[in-house]
């Protein structure tokens, strides 16, 4: 596997203006991005998050899901701190890619849970890797994280691939009326550390949920 560093830019955001590293996986083609605030390379741990691209939670401000709420809790946590780091990962769908996160989607929408979805599209329920993080965080000068993730998967998957996860801290924000199931599935399903009841509810929900 080979990442290869691009080029870097300043990112300026409504919580503070971060670094932007862009990486290519020549093996596969994809481009991923980190953003970076303050001093991360001085061997101290870094509070950090592993976010997998979700275009309908990120940029379309879908409620169906937690993703766009972590990755804005997120970069408000680290802006707060004054140092962290983001990897941006482009793995949508749980890797799965748009169309067919697209498909479970229709599918979730006749009744299927999110694994169900996915299974049934012929995908296991989480095909996403994180090998790739490695090379992007000696890259950066990186030597531990504290991890925001409710996903105990992920820091297992990480540990393995090599990264330092020092600790785990939980990322609860986003409830509204249309990703209550999806939180359940992914704590009773996906093994995630969490209970609705720790979630903050999101702001401005207002439409109504349809059944």
């Amino acid at each position: 596997m080979t990442i290869r560093f691009i080029a870097a830019s300043r990112l300026p955001t409504p919580w503070a203006t971060f670094t932007m590293h862009g990486f290519e996986d020549e093996a596969t083609g994809k481009d991923h991005i980190a953003l970076t605030l303050g001093e991360i390379d001085d061997g101290a741990p870094v509070l950090g998050r592993v976010h997998s691209e979700c275009l309908t939670g990120d940029a379309l401000f879908s409620m169906r899901c937690d993703c766009g709420y972590q990755l804005q809790e997120a970069l408000k946590r680290i802006a707060s701190e004054g140092r962290g780091v983001i990897l941006y990962l482009r793995q949508e769908g749980r890797g799965i890619g748009l169309l067919n996160k697209i498909r479970a989607y229709h599918l979730q929408d006749q009744g299927a849970d999110t694994v169900e979805a996915n299974e049934r599209l012929g995908f296991a329920a989480d095909l996403r890797r994180y090998d790739l993080c490695v090379p992007m965080l000696e890259h950066l000068g990186v030597e531990g994280l504290k991890l925001m993730t409710n996903n105990p998967r992920k820091v297992d998957a990480l540990t393995q691939a090599g990264v330092q996860v020092v600790e785990r801290v939980a990322l609860t924000t986003g409830l509204n009326p249309h990703n209550e199931h999806y939180l359940s599935t992914k704590a009773g399903k996906l093994g995630h550390m969490m209970a609705l009841g720790d979630f903050t509810q999101a702001d401005d929900v207002d439409i109504e949920k349809k059944s």
